[in-house]
């Protein structure tokens, strides 16, 4: 699992603006503030409620993980 919560926010608002296609880079960044604006902070709150259960799971990989 990925432990760094600001690139599943990154790509949610990747997703999102995409979604809408800006045809130039005004619209790219009028459409990106948008976006951002509307990332629910709850949103925010589940990722770092799922951080301890991502950080026990690389925790578990690491211990079963192979030496060469």
């Amino acid at each position: 699992p990925d432990l760094n919560h600001i690139e599943h926010v990154w790509a949610e608002l990747k997703k999102c603006v995409r979604a809408r296609r800006p045809s130039n880079l005004t619209q790219l960044h009028q459409l990106c503030q948008e976006e951002w604006a509307k990332i629910h902070p709850i949103y925010c709150g589940k990722l770092v409620e799922g951080y301890l259960k991502g950080l026990t799971q690389v925790k578990q990989f690491k211990e079963n993980a192979t030496k060469y």
